[in-house]
């Protein structure tokens, strides 16, 4: 992930995030995405201009990454 190497503590908070509480949102940071098409996805703002877009299954205690980079200008739709 280029953003680990522009933005090492970005993203190790967000490895974090992501194995401990996927779920818990922060504000202008970590929320879900909305539509139908995007139900269950979430967002997580590494910085201004990376994103990691997930789906987190709570049962299962694993999250599928789906995309990782910089941001999109479309929303990325989860598999």
């Amino acid at each position: 992930m280029a953003t680990a190497i522009r933005a090492p503590e970005n993203a190790y908070r967000c490895y974090e995030h992501l194995s401990t509480i996927p779920m818990v949102r922060i504000p202008r940071r970590v929320f879900p995405l909305k539509g139908k098409k995007y139900r269950g996805a979430w967002e997580y703002e590494v910085t201004s201009g990376d994103r990691v877009f997930y789906v987190p299954d709570e049962s299962k205690r694993k999250v599928v990454v789906y995309y990782a980079g910089v941001h999109p200008k479309a929303v990325p739709i989860p598999p």
